[in-house]
């Protein structure tokens, strides 16, 4: 009987990413998928500012930058082609302020290559059929081309999609229900062309019809068309044209079609998303309206979440208690993606009613008042955090412009000391690791600290320090960099007195205080990390 560490079922983009976090942490993974090879099509498109900012710590934002196509933002026209709102997300606060739209088969192939450099190899036509919980772990029965085999692995991760073998074997429900609409979408040239800086909305009578500008001069065009959830199915070009010319758009020529389908929506969530040893991730936990390109997004960000945390969990330092901070957390981000999503959809797909009304003459006034630039903020993912998780230390000191424990770590700007290389606080986080931030006032004593710390396994340590300001305690692998401005301290230390800043791998702000407390966060990493103080001190660049 083979065995592993962490068995991950499913080799979509969540089911990568989760076992490529594993697996750059050293974690034994076996990366499991029914399919005999990649897909050809690509239903998702969109990766979100949050999401670029995830890729940016793995090293590939610039071959996504490379093959993606940016967009501003939408533009939603109402009756007779009027613009009513003009999302634009160009203001964010963010390296990457747009959404980019790449083919979900592109930012696959992506990760692909990130597993091979990890050497974790994808198990095509591998199917788990049915698993066993025992008290050390799993014991999986698996086929492969035809042909049964065992395999036992220490925990169990479904990133399986919407009929996931794992969910249903786990005994979970899938709470629901599906949209009562037809659709279709379409990959194809257009004459002539909209402004592809920007995706485009019209509310028809029919229902919505949008475009999405990608890559090679190819748009893609999503329609509710007429009929019921039963009527799905295929679609042609012929259909597409005449459902343009019917909602005044036939000015639109669509041709060369690279692919043309039907389809229907859901919006389904399963809970718990962990079970003892099994956890659940993606499309086999939620599925929800592709309304604001949310759903392979929020499937990237259970995997991220999840995966530091499971790494810790097999390398013997992290607790039951870290491990269960995966829901708590993971849980109230999917509930608003499902409610956000659901009334952008009614919203959008009403074709009569008060919601008609709405949608015509209140929204654009809203949009202007504030409502467009809040929805920009919530559709980027730059404010998912956890400020209530037991895997963040409460702060109850904080004060502006200090951000709140819990927050996305933004990216703002240092310079190393000794190289004068520039990097932002993102990059602190690249390996992976916890990173402790040492704000120093005079002397800072940070043995106590040092001994805390190790606990919870190897942990980046890095000094960020005035304009002239040099460390006293500064110890091999530590890092030393210069905030001359003074807003990292700010936003993050505290600027009258030593203190220091413990983020989480990823990108959130666990933890931070004065350096002479050390107290609390000593109980808070026991609960985390089992006290357990024989990890690595310190290890930087």
């Amino acid at each position: 009987m083979s065995s592993c560490q962490v068995m991950v079922v499913g080799a979509g983009p969540t089911g990568m990413l989760l076992a490529a976090e594993l697996a750059r942490r050293n974690v034994g993974v076996r990366l499991l998928e029914k399919r005999d090879r990649p897909a050809e099509h690509s239903r998702a498109l969109g990766i979100v500012p949050r999401t670029m900012e995830m890729f940016e710590q793995l090293g590939l934002i610039d071959e996504l930058l490379t093959h993606g196509h940016r967009v501003h933002g939408i533009r939603i026209y109402g009756k007779e082609r009027r613009l009513l709102v003009d999302l634009d997300l160009r203001n964010l606060p963010t390296r990457y302020p747009f959404m980019l739209l790449l083919p979900q088969t592109r930012t696959e192939a992506i990760l692909r290559h990130l597993l091979e450099e990890l050497e974790v190899k994808i198990e095509w036509g591998t199917e788990l059929t049915t698993f066993q919980p025992e008290k050390s772990g799993i014991c999986a029965e698996l086929t492969q081309a035809d042909r049964p085999q065992e395999a036992f692995c220490g925990y169990l991760a479904g990133c399986d999609g919407a009929h996931s073998t794992v969910r249903k074997g786990a005994g979970l429900e899938f709470k629901g229900q599906a949209y009562q609409q037809n659709w279709l979408l379409a990959d194809v040239s257009l004459e002539p062309r909209l402004d592809p800086k920007f995706m485009h909305l019209f509310t028809c009578p029919t229902g919505p019809i949008i475009f999405f500008p990608l890559p090679e001069n190819v748009w893609r065009i999503v329609a509710m068309r007429p009929g019921t959830v039963q009527d799905a199915g295929q679609a042609t070009l012929e259909e597409i044209a005449a459902m343009l010319e019917r909602n005044q758009l036939g000015h639109l020529r669509p041709h060369r079609p690279l692919w043309v389908a039907g389809f229907a929506i859901q919006h389904r969530r399963t809970k718990p998303l962990r079970q003892g040893r099994v956890f659940l991730c993606g499309d086999a936990a939620h599925i929800h309206s592709p309304a604001g390109g949310q759903g392979m997004n929020t499937g990237l960000g259970d995997a991220f979440n999840l995966g530091w945390k499971l790494a810790a969990a097999v390398k013997g330092s992290g607790t039951e208690a870290l491990l269960d901070t995966y829901e708590k957390e993971r849980l109230p981000v999917i509930e608003g993606v499902l409610e956000l999503t659901d009334r952008m959809t009614r919203m959008m797909t009403a074709t009569a009613g008060p919601a008609v009304w709405i949608r015509e003459w209140v929204m654009p006034f809203a949009a202007k008042l504030g409502m467009g630039k809040r929805m920009g903020e919530r559709l980027s993912q730059l404010q998912v955090g956890y400020p209530h998780s037991p895997a963040v230390l409460p702060d109850a000191r904080r004060k502006p412009p200090m951000i709140p424990v819990g927050s996305r770590i933004p990216s703002m700007a240092l310079k190393n000391q000794l190289t004068g290389r520039e990097a932002t606080l993102p990059d602190l986080l690249s390996r992976g690791r916890l990173v402790l931030l040492l704000f120093p006032d005079g002397t800072m004593r940070t043995g106590e600290l040092r001994r805390i710390t190790a606990r919870a396994g190897p942990v980046d340590w890095h000094w960020v320090l005035r304009a002239g300001q040099s460390p006293e305690e500064i110890r091999e692998g530590d890092g030393a960099w210069t905030d001359p401005e003074g807003g990292v301290r700010a936003a993050l230390g505290n600027p009258d007195h030593a203190s220091w800043a413990l983020l989480r791998p990823d990108g959130i702000l666990m933890a931070r205080g004065e350096s002479c407390e050390t107290g609390l966060l000593a109980e808070f990493l026991n609960r985390l990390f089992g006290g357990s103080e024989e990890g690595s001190e310190a290890s930087g660049p």
